[in-house]
Order: C-alpha cells, then structure tokens, then sequence
C-alpha cells in the first residue's frame, strides 16, 4: 500500500513529508513516500517507470502524460463543494488603467505565470492566435511571436535551456521580471523569480510593471483580504482589479463565469492505469483526516511553506475520482485551444519529435487521438 508522489520543489518535498508523518501518526492505512523529481516532464518518467506512483498536474502536462506515455487520472480537484471540475483563465488589470482591451493588445505589457502552462501561456497565446492577433512563423517559433506582440512581459522560464535550448528567445519576456530580493534569478522558472507562478503574476500587474495578468479566476480570491501577508498584496484590495473580456468589455473580478478566456480541466493526479483504484482509495483515506481546512494539518493549504499549490492547489475543496480517460477529462474546450498550437505539416513528423517537442515546451501541437 505505499504510494510513491513526485515532487518537484524543496517547499513541495517538505510539505509532502509532513503529510507523510501525519498520516502515519494517525496510523492511516498505507505508506506516503516522497520522491523528488527534477520538474513536472521528470515526474511523468518516473510515474512511467516505476519509480514513483502518482503526482498532481495541470491540463498541459496531463495531455503530454497521457499522449506520449500512456498514463492515466485517479482523482481530480475540485474547486468548491459540489462539482468544481474546471477553472476559468481570466486576462486580470488594474482598475484604474484605462484603454485596454483584450481585441487590442499590441505592444502591451503582460504578466504570465510562467513558459507552458496552461493558464499563463497555452490558453492565453491559444486565444491571441485564434484571434488572428499574432502570427506565428512557418518555423513555429512561438515566443519570437510573442516577443514581438508585446512591448514586454514576464514569462518565467522562458530563457531556461529547456525552453531556450539557443538562446534565441526574445529578451523583452524577461524585462517585466524583478528575480529575487537581491535582483538575481530574473526570469527563471520557479519561486526565486518574485513574478513567478499566479500569485506573482497578480504581483508583476499589482507594482505596475504589467498591463494584464493571465491567471486563474480564483487567483484574485486567494491572496486578498489578508491571505497573502506580503506587502503588494495587503495594499491591494478586489475592487482595485477587472477582468477583461474576450469581446472587448470589461467585468469585475466575481464576473468570471461570463468573461474569461477559456474553462481548463483542473489539475488532476497523474498515475499508471493499473493504479487508478489503489492511489485513489489512498488518497480518499487521507483526504477524510486531513482534507477539512480544520484539521491539525490541511493537505490542501500551503501557506506554512513558502510558496503556493504545493502537492494539490490551494483552492482544492475536495478531490473527485476519475474514472473516465484523460482525454475525456480535459475534454473538447481546452483541446480546442490547443488547435492554435498546430504547425502545418507536424502531422506527418515521426512520433519521437512530436513528444521530444510537446515535454520541451519549444512548441505545443495537438494531435487527433491515435495519431
């Protein structure tokens, strides 16, 4: 009965053996072991061979997982208390800032979350492609295509050798980063970047250094009104912030279900399929002694670590079994987005490029199933 979980941070290891020891105090039924994985395409590898049993992963990783090596879901989050099996990606500004609109966004400045992920660039660039407001080049060079759209951004990660494997990247993605207290670590791919993740996203747009923010609808909700303590976030209050709509308009912050940029499968726990049953019925008995935000130690809070979403997202209220595919999980919506990701003619390329090119992140394509 031991599960082993892929973790890709300090912070996420930590909290992770902590969840361990209490439930091995509670003397629940089963053995957690945390095994540390170098990123999120690490942990499907490890999960393919063996190595390590289960790990939570956003829409993007899961398509990869489930494309390129035949894993499978046993749970997903969900966001409140009935069926919150999807999010919105929602385009966050200031108030106060006046002529944007998301029909006009050349040369504006932008804060994503950080390079291949599902809420900061697959739904957002998704959408910019779809709406024939960038152009991609016949080399499929996507970042050059948003380098220059907008005037500049934070697109952690996005000069990472595993994303920038020349160095050709544009630089203007970087110059809307601040890195860490002592200005080093600009741009990269984790929490030593201060605009990294959602929450720095919200940051890059709250110190003015971003017109818009693309991140989760539920971002805003989750470091107001003193959930986050750091300084940016208690000077900022929800009517400070708009949405802005995919028409041209303009909403507020609690108008998610009508303008946003798309509805995103949530983060779902990646697995092999022969243990689906098993990591669920583990799952299910740690969630009833530690998934109430009352109890001694919460499963789905990561404010005593650092940083945000480790293990599960924050937001999780509880998790849902999945006994449907993965394909059926992300469903028609989001693939749909994907489509904006196709480069003519990669339905021919042998399959070994098509899954080096989808875990590198350098391009995103959407394949019909079985292809």
């Amino acid at each position: 009965n031991k599960v082993c979980w892929c973790v890709i941070s300090e912070a996420e290891e930590l909290k992770c053996l902590d969840l361990a020891s209490n439930a091995t105090a509670r003397n629940i039924r089963g053995t957690l072991e945390c095994v540390r994985g170098a990123n999120t395409q690490d942990c499907i590898s490890k999960i393919k061979n063996g190595t390590a049993d289960a790990a939570s992963m956003s829409a993007d990783d899961i398509y990869a997982a489930g494309l390129c090596h035949g894993l499978e879901l046993a749970a997903g989050e969900s966001y409140n208390a009935i069926d919150g099996t999807s999010y919105y990606v929602v385009a966050l500004a200031r108030r106060s800032s006046a002529g944007l609109s998301l029909l006009e966004m050349h040369e504006r400045s932008s804060c994503h979350p950080g390079i291949r992920t599902t809420v900061g660039w697959t739904v957002p660039i998704g959408y910019l492609v779809n709406t024939s407001q960038i152009s991609v080049d016949e080399q499929c060079n996507f970042p050059r295509a948003v380098g220059d759209f907008f005037g500049y951004s934070c697109v952690p990660g996005v000069k990472d050798p595993q994303h920038d494997p020349r160095g050709n990247n544009p630089k203007n993605l970087c110059e809307a980063c601040i890195g860490d207290e002592n200005d080093r670590h600009i741009c990269v791919n984790n929490h030593r970047e201060r605009h990294y993740g959602e929450a720095g996203a919200l940051r890059c747009v709250a110190e003015n250094l971003g017109d818009v923010a693309f991140v989760k609808h539920t971002t805003v909700f989750d470091n107001m009104d003193g959930k986050n303590q750091e300084s940016w976030a208690l000077d900022m209050e929800v009517e400070d912030l708009k949405l802005l709509c995919p028409d041209g308009s303009e909403a507020g912050p609690e108008e998610f279900a009508h303008c946003h940029l798309a509805a995103v499968p949530t983060n779902a726990v990646v697995v092999r399929p022969d243990d689906r049953c098993r990591v669920w019925k583990f799952l299910e008995r740690l969630e009833n002694a530690f998934g109430n935000a009352t109890a001694s130690f919460h499963m789905y809070s990561s404010l005593a670590y650092g940083e945000p979403d480790l293990m599960f997202s924050d937001s999780t209220h509880h998790l849902q079994r999945v006994i449907s595919s993965y394909t059926s999980w992300l469903g028609p919506s989001y693939t749909t987005v994907l489509k904006a990701f196709e480069c003519e003619g990669e339905r021919t390329t042998p399959k070994r490029f098509k899954e080096d090119m989808l875990l590198s992140g350098t391009f995103f394509f959407f394949f019909p199933e079985g292809q």
